[in-house]
């Protein structure tokens, strides 16, 4: 299943599923969710006490770009709106876009690319958030992004990404746990495992 975007605006609220797919196999510029606006990350059907009945709902769940907040929506089955709501302090797993343009950003960074492109395993895409880390609090979609070698223990990069800014918020974070390649190692390995 691939993920689905949107532009955000009151036709996007009301019909998520007119909204595009986005290719994994898109380039850099191509995969970047905030040109989307509004990114649909899980949805369910489920059924609520509304009016003392039984009722049928479909839930979702998205991030909006525009505004850097997690929203929950829950309509009925004839698509009525039954709630909008914001969620700020919902953190939501990425979608395999948001993930791959994680790994991208990860990859153009002048400082930590050559280790990642290096690396035989690139991971990651788990949320951080801290509200005593300015860069990712409330508002961001911050992600770890790790690199390693062919073993699997040794770290070469461990980031956090930032897809609300799209960047490169900390590329050395828990830089006492990682050990990169030297430049002699960088130039013998080009992609192999050592």
């Amino acid at each position: 299943m691939r993920p689905v975007h949107c532009t955000l605006g009151a036709v996007a609220l009301v019909a998520l599923s007119g909204c595009q797919s986005l290719p994994t196999n898109a380039g850099h510029a191509e995969r970047d969710p905030r040109a989307s606006g509004l990114v649909l990350v899980r949805s369910y059907n489920d059924e609520f006490k509304i009016d003392g009945g039984d009722v049928r709902v479909h839930v979702e769940y998205a991030w909006d770009y525009e505004r850097g907040v997690a929203i929950e929506r829950i309509t009925r089955p004839d698509g009525t709106l039954v709630s909008l709501t914001d969620q700020p302090e919902l953190t939501l797993n990425l979608t395999d876009a948001e993930k791959e343009y994680a790994f991208d950003l990860a990859r153009a960074h002048p400082e930590i690319g050559p280790q990642i492109a290096s690396a035989d395993h690139v991971y990651g895409g788990f949320s951080y958030r801290e509200a005593s880390d300015s860069a990712c609090s409330y508002g961001s979609r911050c992600v770890h992004v790790v690199a390693s070698a062919g073993d699997g223990w040794r770290k070469l990069v461990h980031a956090i990404v930032d897809l609300q800014k799209g960047t490169v918020v900390h590329p050395h974070f828990a830089a006492g746990d990682v050990d990169p390649y030297d430049a002699a190692q960088l130039k013998a390995h080009k992609g192999s495992t050592p």
